[in-house]
């Protein structure tokens, strides 16, 4: 027992010795791994060096690799709090808003390229301003539970536009925000867990009154449900009450507002089908009281198929409906409470996840009943440490990365699945896509993040439209609506007459046999250029010609900027020889032609996720059709992109920040050190000294260019240690 008193005291020491932790919680974490550590036989990695941390710190935190002058400031410092600082800094900059918004983009699988881009691009904007602002996570996740309205009012309604199938999207959003995965039982009791298909159906009935169909329009008139008329339902047949509470059903689910007739509102409806496009996906409209129903197969002795389930919580407290509140207001209460089972310890590992590589629950967002985390008290003091943080992410994150442990040496060895990794120091893992692409960016351009938050102008002068636009619907109401309609009603039937000519006309080519595939596209033509003359007519009358034509144009994302010709100095270029400016210029016409590479702008400002085959999707951007789906698994096609793709031209221009860098060096191994200061944060070794200077002497001055493949290529560039 004394051998294990001492060597939790060396180890106590040790931790001690490196730069002591000025966060209390931090001495905490780094106590809780020590009696780990003593319990395992284990010993701690040793302490990392300042080049290899602040490149970390950088990479976790901002998402990127510093620039050379960054790195330097923090490795020439003597400031005994410079990490402390360092770690402020960089959680206080648009560099993490950049980088926890590809982290979220991945988790919420945040995608434009879905029916609603609009919608899409309002909700990638709304959460980078949320990450900013630091709001809390609990709040965070309220707030896109019980959002609606349009998406002028608030991008969060992309949060529910994300998936058609309700019963898909609750799947989600228990596995994103519980870590319990009960997608099984959508369809049947769940194999491997306890979670019946009722069990399902109940958690479904918090959500199912959320309709994402509707485009904010109604002809409804604002009046009191239908009173039947008893005495007159006395006095007649059966049959004759049949055919009346049809009529009244009728009448009920297509109600005509007074002085409006039955056929100019179907007019109207006819006309507005086309009008209301724009307001498609553009909204989320909560209706209380819509519960699901059993599907027809059911087959459980709980229920029966077409029955109608009442919400209920799959476990902890039960949601508790307070006076006022929806029923979805009572989930999102119910799913962020402290008192909620799994809420904050699913983010508090997710967050100590982010900083070591790996959680103490794994995987992170599979927990059952029978889950124990690897160090089953650091676990409770982190969810403890959540909730006194008031659930900021910042300040949780502060706290971890101020540890002692994180400042340790990266484990390089991969931890065998089943096994427990008692945290001797943070996990070597390869950069995600979106940091390869981000370091990069700043190899080229330097340090670009303050580019990361600027409101995109267009899309809310487009929000404004559409806002402008539904107002004016309802302004004008069914009346209103109905006269524009009748105004319009001879140009419409006249352009119907017109269509109907061509259908006789080309029924009769079809009965004489002959080829009617000339008329039969003419028609289509005719067909859809008359609608379009009617749709504008009434959008002009609507909103004004100008209104008008911006609607019917729609919504233009803003591309990714382009990459830029190179600009250089003049004086840099004249002296340049022959045969360098033959090479700038080849480069320069390269960079003009390249359309799949912009180097101008973070990961967070491309489009969410990339194209199949462009750069981040090769490096293994998730696709957003999963949750986390992203892959940092090694390729050929990843080698070839960094040695010969339009990425090694950029970086040999001599409008590159890299370039610039070594032109400020005078001599080639001089260079060289340039190169391993901006690629890997540090000065090259004696033993890489030695090759260098062998491959100096070799290839003279071409040893730059191999020297920046060799290491862009290589694991000590792609990998945060």
């Amino acid at each position: 027992m004394k051998a294990k008193h001492l060597l939790l005291a060396c180890l106590t020491l040790t931790t001690a010795t490196l730069h002591a932790a000025m966060l209390p919680e931090s001495q905490k974490i780094d106590e809780l791994l020590a009696k780990g550590w003593e319990k395992a036989g284990v010993k701690p990695n040793p302490p990392a060096s300042d080049d290899v941390l602040v490149r970390r710190l950088y990479l976790d935190i901002a998402g990127r690799i510093p620039t050379v002058e960054e790195a330097a400031a923090y490795t020439k410092s003597s400031d005994p709090q410079k990490r402390a600082k360092l770690i402020d800094t960089l959680l206080a900059s648009d560099g993490y808003t950049s980088h926890m918004f590809n982290y979220w983009a991945d988790i919420l699988r945040l995608s434009d390229n879905v029916k609603g881009r609009l919608t899409a691009e309002a909700y990638e904007e709304w959460l980078k301003k949320q990450i900013k602002a630091n709001t809390p996570y609990d709040q965070f996740v309220k707030n896109l539970l019980t959002t609606d309205g349009g998406v002028w009012d608030s991008g969060s309604i992309g949060f529910w536009q994300r998936d058609e199938n309700k019963l898909d999207h609750l799947a989600y959003t228990v596995q994103v925000f519980l870590g319990t995965n009960i997608v099984c039982a959508q369809c049947h009791n769940h194999p491997f867990d306890k979670w019946t298909q009722m069990d399902y159906y109940h958690m479904a009935a918090f959500t199912n009154g959320m309709d994402t169909k509707s485009n904010g329009v109604s002809f409804k008139p604002d009046k009191a449900k239908q009173q039947l008329d008893k005495k007159l339902l006395e006095s007649m047949n059966p049959k004759e009450r049949r055919a009346y509470m049809k009529k009244m059903q009728a009448e009920a689910r297509n109600p005509v507002p007074e002085g409006v007739s039955k056929e100019d509102m179907q007019k109207v409806k006819q006309a507005m089908q086309d009008v209301t496009k724009p307001l498609r996906y553009t909204s989320a409209e909560w209706q209380e009281g819509k519960l699901p129903t059993l599907p027809h197969d059911y087959q459980y002795k709980d229920g029966k198929p077409g029955e109608k389930v009442t919400a209920k919580a799959m476990f902890g407290p039960e949601a508790v409906q307070k006076e006022g509140q929806t029923t979805l207001q009572s989930f999102a209460d119910w799913m962020s409470s402290p008192e909620n089972p799994r809420f904050t310890t699913v983010i508090a590992n997710r967050m100590w996840k982010k900083a070591f590589g790996i959680g103490l629950i794994e995987p992170v967002d599979e927990m059952t009943d029978s889950t124990v985390a690897s160090n089953p008290a650091l676990m409770d003091y982190l969810s403890q440490l959540m909730i006194e943080k008031q659930y900021s992410l910042k300040s949780f994150l502060r706290v971890l990365y101020n540890t002692d442990t994180y400042q340790r040496a990266a484990t390089t060895q991969e931890v065998p699945l089943g096994e427990i990794y008692h945290f001797t120091g943070p996990i070597l893992r390869r950069m995600s896509a979106e940091q390869i692409w981000d370091s990069l960016v700043t190899l080229s351009k330097g340090n670009v993040d303050d580019a990361v938050d600027a409101d995109n102008t267009h899309l809310h002068q487009y929000l404004d439209d559409l806002s402008m636009f539904l107002g004016t619907i309802k302004a004008k109401g069914a009346q209103g609506l109905v006269e524009i309609a009748r105004a319009n009603a001879d140009k419409l039937a006249a352009n119907q007459k017109k269509v109907e000519e061509m259908k006789a006309k080309l029924a009769a080519a079809k009965e004489k046999g002959g080829d009617t595939t000339a008329e039969t596209r003419a028609l289509a033509r005719e067909s859809q250029q008359l609608r379009k003359e009617t749709e504008r007519d009434f959008l002009v009358a609507l909103v004004g010609e100008d209104r008008a034509n911006d609607l019917r144009q729609g919504y233009n994302a803003k591309q990714p900027e382009k990459t830029k010709r190179p600009q250089i100095d003049p004086k840099q270029l004249s002296s340049m020889t022959k045969e360098q400016r033959k090479e700038f210029l080849k480069n320069y016409q390269k960079g003009a032609n390249n359309k799949d590479v912009s180097l101008a702008t973070r990961a967070s400002e491309q489009p969410s996720p990339a194209r199949p085959g462009t750069f981040l999707r090769t490096f293994g951007q998730s696709d957003r059709e999963q949750i986390q789906n992203a892959s940092d698994d090694a390729s050929v096609p990843q080698a070839l992109t960094l040695l010969n793709g339009p990425v090694a031209d950029i970086l040999s221009s001599p409008a590159s920040k890299l370039n610039q860098d070594l032109e400020k060096a005078p001599n080639t191994p001089q260079k060289l050190e340039t190169l391993y200061l901006a690629l890997l944060g540090r000065k090259p070794s004696a033993d890489e000294k030695g090759v260098l200077e062998s491959v100096s002497r070799e290839r003279g001055d071409k040893a730059v260019a191999d020297v920046t493949h060799a290491l862009i290529t290589g694991s000590q560039f792609l990998f945060v240690q």
